[in-house]
């Protein structure tokens, strides 16, 4: 199950019409709100999701930066809920709301966006934690975003970041996003812009499991070198608490595959009962490719990781 917080850039420039290479243009708050919008409609989300919308910004005033006088930066648009008591018209509603200016404090939304996805009761099912950062500028207020994904971050939540246009500091938010196992995207149309947001894992090209399978056979050699110098000595400690540390990557990467199998499984089998009740063959084959596609890849990860996990637990 999965627990999706967009936090969006409400800096003054995401009021802007943003000109694209591909000759179209767009307001590019207007349109990541009903972008966000329209994933409620059905498919859009994986099945169980929880969704929640915040905002971010920093206040301004002649001769430079104003942080202090009770003006809140961090806004909940939409609290993080199940999308299935989500009324379009009301999300609609919420995201016309939010009023935009000021400058772009990115660092400070990271934490404060993790800390709403924290906070999120989980209830009786383990739920994949992520945060889709959604931003056109630099950050220029507040903690370096680098700075506040820490190591334990890393393991606890991914982290997307999606750029509207090039005007972003992008050796910085694509260290977060590789750090967490998401992805930053650069996009520049509407229809780019959808694709990004879509929360859907993708295991094709395995560039994520190769480095983390990667990890787990230096971590082997390594604890098998440090045995020698004996169970007590500090280089074997640290070796054993370096394979905690992949190992729980591992757990992590683990989890969301599994969702993934589960997703691709639940598709196949809704269109399988559509071509049983007369979907055209052509359609069928053209739209279950893909999630079969998906689901075997899905199922050799998953193989591949828990034979990993093993080979560290002890």
């Amino acid at each position: 199950m999965w627990d999706i917080l967009y936090a969006v850039d409400a800096s003054s420039s995401m009021a802007d019409t943003h000109r694209s290479p591909h000759g179209t243009s767009f307001v590019k708050m207007s349109l990541v709100a009903s972008t966000i919008v329209g994933l409620l409609d059905g498919g859009q989300l994986p099945f169980g999701s929880r969704l929640g919308v915040m905002t971010f910004q920093a206040p301004t005033r002649a001769g430079g930066m104003f942080l202090k006088g009770g003006e809140e930066m961090m806004k909940v648009a939409v609290p993080i809920s199940p999308i299935g008591s989500m009324a379009k018209a009301q999300m609609q509603a919420a995201l016309a709301g939010v009023k935009v200016g000021g400058a772009t404090p990115t660092g400070m939304a990271i934490e404060e966006g993790l800390r709403l996805l924290y906070a999120a009761d989980n209830g009786p099912l383990r739920r994949i934690k992520k945060l889709v950062m959604v931003t056109d500028e630099k950050s220029n207020v507040g903690p370096k975003p680098e700075k506040v994904v820490s190591d334990e971050v890393a393991l606890k939540a991914i982290i997307d970041v999606i750029a509207i246009g090039g005007k972003i500091n992008r050796g910085t938010l694509e260290k977060v996003a590789a750090k967490t196992g998401g992805k930053f995207m650069i996009v520049e149309s509407a229809e780019e812009l959808l694709q990004a947001m879509k929360p859907r894992i993708d295991v094709r090209g395995l560039g994520v499991d190769a480095g983390l399978l990667a990890d787990v056979a230096r971590s082997e050699l390594e604890l098998e070198n440090a045995k020698r110098l004996g169970a007590t000595s500090m280089e074997y400690r640290q070796a054993l608490e370096r394979a905690r540390g992949v190992r729980a990557r591992a757990n992590k990467r683990l989890m969301e595959v599994m969702m993934l199998r589960s997703q691709a499984d639940s598709d196949v089998k809704v269109l399988v009962s559509e071509l049983q009740r007369g979907m055209p063959m052509a359609d069928y084959a053209r739209r279950v490719w893909p999630r079969a596609s998906e689901l075997d890849q899905a199922e050799k990860v998953e193989k591949e990781l828990k034979a990993a996990m093993e080979r560290l637990a002890a």
